[in-house]
Order: C-alpha cells, then structure tokens, then sequence
C-alpha cells in the first residue's frame, strides 16, 4: 500500500460463494466501466466497476497455519476532495474472511501528496463514505439477485 498506514474497512454479510456473482451484477447493471457517488461535504468518489480476481493472504492466530489463501477482488477508485481539486488514487478490494462474510477495504494507491497529508481525517471520512456507498450497492445486488 503506498499510503502508509491509511486503511479504511468494512465488513460485509455476503455469502463467500456469492461475492463473484454479486460483483458481476454490479458491472453489469453500470452503465460505463465505473460508478460514482457525490457524498456531501466529504467530497465525491468514483469507483471502477472491473473487479479483478486476486488471491489474498489472512493472518490466521494458529502458530500450525499462521497464514490461509482466500479469494479477493480488487478494483481502483478516485476520491475526490469537496472543491474536486484534489485526488487520491486508491484500490478497492473484496476479500472473503469467513463463510458468510466478506471484508471492503480501501487505500491509497500510492503516496499521498502533501495537500492530503495536511488533511488526513477528511481523507478517512471520504473514504470511509465510498466504502460504505460500495457497500450499500453490493449489499442491494446480493439481495435483488439472490
């Protein structure tokens, strides 16, 4: 992550065996190949809708398997300032964390520009507010399509 340390997650109650469909539906139902969202006085967000399949690694707390390989998505996304001067780059991933539930995580892509580090905690709420957006989304999609 060239962000340092800024991480912004969400858990999502999605079947593990749904989430590719459910990601599916997603791009099929955008119009585009992203979807964007105006979320208020934290700015706005564009999220590209081309999940690309991944495999990621979870830390397990068992010293026999210290690490487990599970199935993730990953996209980009632009998040935008309120006066839309300023982006950040970012990646978007989904990743399976048990059976029923999955994860939404959102970083920079690469190192923030000094403008962003001035104002980190903006930053984390924007961020925080597209995850949710995405969310609410993939959370329709599983229960319209399901």
């Amino acid at each position: 992550m060239g962000g340092g340390s800024i991480c912004v997650a969400r858990a999502l109650p999605i079947d593990a065996a749904l989430v590719g469909t459910v990601l599916g539906h997603l791009r099929r139902d955008t119009r585009g190949s992203s979807t964007a969202w105006t979320l208020g006085s934290r700015g706005s967000a564009q999220v590209d809708v081309d999940f690309y399949p991944v495999i990621s690694t979870l830390n397990i707390a068992s010293e026999n398997d210290p690490q487990v390989e599970s199935p993730a998505w990953t996209t980009g996304a632009r998040l935008w300032d309120p006066e839309a001067v300023a982006m950040v780059k970012a990646v978007i991933a989904v990743t399976v964390v048990t059976p029923d539930e999955c994860e939404i995580t959102i970083s920079p892509d690469e190192p923030l520009t000094p403008w962003w580090e001035a104002r980190r905690p903006a930053l984390l709420e924007l961020a925080q507010a597209t995850i949710d957006e995405l969310a609410e989304e993939l959370l329709w999609h599983a229960s319209a399509k399901a």
